[in-house]
């Protein structure tokens, strides 16, 4: 016997039909697994719950804003040491110089604040007076 006559005698269309029948319920069963696996892993992954304590909420704190380099009474207590250092005329490099020595904030605008609110009395030639 030779072709399909023995493959009929022995049995063979039934087991190639019982084959394809065990590999297609492998697969699906397999892409059934591979499709839930997300939920199992969340299962597994979930962390333990914590005893929750009734916590009263505590209000924030809010920080102060910043100081303006404008405001002319910070700006002459903080260069009120500096000038006291310098001689009664002295050049505006000068204060410059030791604002930016002792780390000030802003220091042109703060000794523009000082110039247009009066209290550095321009002499000329970049020389100037302090004024109280």
């Amino acid at each position: 016997m030779i072709g399909f006559e023995a493959i009929s005698h022995h049995n063979g269309w039934v087991a190639a039909a019982t084959g394809a029948c065990i590999v297609f319920s492998g697969l699906a069963t397999l892409s059934f697994l591979i499709s839930q696996l997300h939920r199992l892993v969340a299962l597994l992954d979930r962390p333990r719950k914590a005893k929750v304590e009734v916590v009263q909420e505590e209000k924030p704190v809010i920080p102060p804003p910043p100081e303006c380099p404008t405001d002319l009474t910070i700006t002459i207590t903080r260069f009120q040491p500096l000038i006291e250092e310098l001689d009664p005329d002295f050049d505006l490099a000068e204060l410059y110089v030791l604002a930016k020595k002792y780390h000030l904030p802003h220091p042109h605008l703060s000794i523009r604040c000082l110039i247009e609110s009066g209290k550095l009395q321009p002499l000329g030639d970049g020389i100037f007076r302090y004024i109280q």
